[in-house]
């Protein structure tokens, strides 16, 4: 086993009892309190920095799962010397004790072996406790866990206690009969059945004992009562006692068999005793960092020592209860800079410096986080102070001398890293040689690899730290108003003593001052001036630096409000934007599900209206053949209204819609050559000009662009047609215009009003099931029935939202623009 680095420091010098005191009320055993009365700061860099993790993997388990739940547990250790001795049996008490140790090892164990990722430290002392299972089983079966000996703990125990309570009752039967005898009326004193010396015993008036036959087991305090056991009770007792004989010794060997079992385990017992001290010693540390809002320290490797807003733990303990605060300090030392002298006033808080950078040092190297908001801290081997008065008139030492001889064994003992607190040094002597002697010293520690932090008031000491290199002169602040230190240190800076001036403010006569001041040499004058305006200087520059700081700060809250108005503006515009997304689609999803209604009502009433003719038609073929009109019916009429084309005229349309080429340039045109329209009209090339063709279809001339046009094979020689061929090429065209290619309007000139109107009817509802919101209808001007007829039709149709007459760019009076419903 390897050696410990050892470690000095002056505890009591530093109060750090009390900081023990204070883990160790933090504890839930026996063991964890006396590990934290004797806790020792580390000197070993890889032990502390173990210790600081576990402290911080404890404050994580603190705060997120409320610790281990270990509770108060009792003091098992002087038992184990107990469980060596081969023929030593514990009692129940002692039983229980044990066991309650085992379950509460158990349940760490139980609780950091899930966890061991998260708290590997914590995880690696939970796997030293043994697995005490089986061994609590077997106690359990005999000690209950309310600590009481289990009646049913064997089949023999049971047996004597049941015949046990059989023979008590029977014997209180009995001694209940004989109280209640007629015969035997005011002989006893009271009618109750108790015990002597464990015998079973009736209360018998003294004056009337000899009228009941049986052995006395004493008299009560007044000697007015005899307790008589009766000569036919002696039998039932003796039975009784000796089944409770019985059931002793069946108690005492199942005491033994769980205590062989116990001594079965003793060394893992031992294991678990300490698993538990260390474990509640790392929670104590836990809560203990909690109440100084404390935070795990750096270790330094290259000799940085920095704190940040580091606060005195026992003035933050105390003060807590009062509801005070302390004031932070903060500093910074290196391999370069080791030394830290502070002055200022008496009462200032220098002291405080000393005792919170020392405190802060031995709570790091103990495992303990630092009360800072930051630190950083090399691993010392001494932490040695020099901190008050240590005269002592048994010795023969003033204080002058009982501070030599400290510092000078400080000085002979000195192994660095260390670091060195020094308070007020060089006091007690001739001021000159006391400062030379100070300055000395520190030159001597620091030099020699030492941090050293020093309180003065000599001036000589000040300017010496304000002027040399490696050295950080420093001051406490006081408030000379007020006549109350502040606390507040102040680095690279110079504190005045203020003596005369803080005898003035507490009502030293003013003649006095002035005689004090008259006594002060040309010499102490002028350094007392030079370390007032140096101050003076400092306390200027610190206040510029302060405005300077609020101005930053007002400068950042501004920026940092402009910003949250901007995320603010920026939230509300994403928020109306969502909402008018949202408003979009509950829009598009309603027109979607009308326009989805209304395509399936049309289809459906195609479907009725096609249905109609075909039964009109075969109605009215039925009725021909029964019996000839001479009128045309109905279906007659209907049947004769719609276009009439023949087969091949329909087969020869679709063929040439089949085989039309698309035209990509006019240069593939002449004159002549048959052509298709993007509406779908058919016509011939009458001229081209440029890109732009005419294009001539019976009464109609269009000029198109060519790239617009499809050619179309040369028409084949027919017989004349029973209609005008413009006529016939309209109404085929309309008729076989080719699945899901919907022009956005329509060409009716030509045809009668009821053809025209049994037409618009087809297209409109094939343009709604495209999704056509808008059509032109081509009806020509004319004599003006062909536009009337289309506008009553379009009156009552159910795909038309409204209709107008198109504008001269459209075709004017001979056009209707129809708006379609979405």
């Amino acid at each position: 086993m390897t050696s410990r680095t050892p470690f000095t420091a002056d505890f009591e010098t530093l109060d750090f009892d009390a900081i023990r005191e204070h883990l160790a009320r933090e504890t839930r055993t026996p063991y964890g309190r006396e590990l934290a009365l004797d806790l020792l700061p580390g000197a070993d860099p890889s032990e502390v920095r173990y210790c600081l993790r576990l402290t911080t993997e404890a404050r994580h388990l603190l705060t997120g799962q409320g610790g281990f739940g270990m509770g108060d547990l009792p003091d098992v250790r002087p038992l184990l010397p107990r469980l060596r001795l081969e023929n030593a049996t514990l009692t129940v008490d002692e039983i229980h004790a044990l066991a309650r140790t085992m379950e509460a090892g158990l349940h760490l164990r139980a609780t950091l072996r899930p966890q061991r990722e998260r708290f590997p430290r914590l995880g690696a002392i939970a796997e030293t406790i043994p697995d005490f299972r089986d061994t609590l089983a077997h106690v359990r079966r005999i000690v209950a866990p309310d600590g009481q000996l289990d009646e049913r703990a064997s089949p023999e125990l049971q047996r004597l206690r049941q015949e046990q309570q059989i023979q008590r009752d029977r014997l209180q039967r009995r001694l209940e009969r004989l109280l209640r005898r007629p015969d035997l009326e005011g002989v006893f004193s009271d009618d109750i059945v108790t015990q002597r010396h464990g015998r079973f015993v009736i209360p018998v008036r003294d004056d009337h004992r000899g009228r009941v036959a049986g052995v006395v087991h004493g008299m009560s305090g007044s000697g007015m009562t005899a307790f008589v056991e009766p000569l036919d009770a002696i039998p039932l007792n003796n039975e009784l006692t000796r089944l409770q004989e019985l059931t002793e010794a069946e108690v005492l060997r199942l005491l033994h068999e769980a205590t062989q079992q116990l001594r079965r385990r003793h060394s893992c017992l031992v294991e678990l005793v300490a698993a538990l001290a260390e474990l509640d010693l790392v929670m104590a540390k836990a809560r203990l960092g909690e109440r100084l809002c404390a935070v795990e320290p750096t270790v330094s490797e290259t000799g940085s020592f920095q704190l940040t807003a580091a606060r005195h733990p026992l003035l933050m303990l105390a003060f807590q209860a009062q509801g005070r605060e302390v004031v932070p300090l903060s500093l910074t030392l290196d391999a370069e800079r080791r030394a830290l002298v502070v002055s200022g006033a008496n009462a200032g808080g220098k002291t405080v410096v000393l005792k919170t950078v020392g405190l802060c040092v031995l709570l790091a190297q103990s495992g303990l986080h630092v009360p800072a908001q930051a630190a950083e801290l090399p691993v010392l081997r001494q932490v040695r102070a020099d901190i008050g008065d240590h005269q002592s008139l048994a010795a023969n030492l003033s204080t002058f001398s009982s501070h030599i001889t400290r510092l000078a064994r400080v000085a002979a003992e000195l192994t660095p890293p260390a670091l060195v607190l020094l308070d007020e040094a060089g006091t007690g002597t001739d001021p000159d040689e006391g400062a030379a002697l100070a300055q000395a010293l520190i030159e001597h520690f620091r030099t020699r690899g030492a941090y050293v932090l020093a309180t003065t008031h000599f001036n000589a000491l000040k300017i010496y730290a304000d002027s040399t290199p490696g050295v950080i002169s420093a001051a406490v602040a006081f408030d000379l108003e007020t006549l109350t230190p502040t606390y507040q240190l102040h680095l690279n800076a110079v504190g005045s003593s203020s003596g005369l001036v803080i005898a003035r403010r507490l009502g030293l006569p003013e003649a006095l001052i002035e005689q004090a001041q008259g006594y002060l040499r040309e010499r102490d004058v002028i350094l007392a001036q030079y370390v007032a305006e140096l101050e003076r200087r400092v306390t200027e520059a610190r206040d510029a630096a302060a405005a300077l700081d609020e101005e930053r700060a007002a400068l950042a809250e501004r920026y940092a409000r402009l910003e949250q108005e901007f995320l603010a503006r920026d939230a509300a515009r994403q928020a109306d934007f969502e909402t008018r997304v949202q408003q979009l689609s509950t829009a598009f999803e309603s027109r979607l599900a009308s326009l989805l209604e209304r395509i399936g009502e049309a289809e459906t009433r195609e479907r009725l209206r096609r249905e109609a003719i075909r039964q009109l038609e075969t109605a009215a073929a039925d009725a021909k053949a029964d019996k000839p009109l001479d009128k045309p019916s109905l279906a007659a009429e209907v049947a004769a209204r719609r276009p009439q084309k023949s087969k091949a005229a329909q087969r020869t349309l679709v063929a040439e819609s089949l085989t039309a080429q698309p035209v990509r340039t006019a240069a593939e045109l002449r004159p002549g050559d048959r052509v298709r329209t993007a509406f779908g009209t058919v016509g011939q090339v009458e001229a081209i000009s440029g890109e732009e063709v005419t294009v001539t279809s019976g009464a109609l001339r269009l000029k198109v662009p060519a790239t617009t046009l499809a050619k179309l094979p040369p028409a084949k020689s027919q017989p004349a047609p029973s209609a005008p061929p413009a006529r016939q090429t309209l109404v085929a065209m309309h008729d076989v215009t080719l699945e899901g290619q919907v022009p956005s309007e329509i060409n009716l000139i030509g045809l009668t009003t009821d053809e025209a109107t049994d037409v618009l009817d087809r297209y409109l509802d094939r343009a709604a099931l495209a999704g056509l919101t808008q059509v032109r209808v081509i009806h020509g001007i004319g004599t003006g029935a062909l536009r009337k007829a289309v506008e009553a039709f379009l009156l009552t149709h159910p795909h038309v939202e409204s209709f107008a007459r198109a504008d001269r760019r459209q075709g004017g009076d001979g056009a209707t623009l129809v708006s379609l419903h979405p």
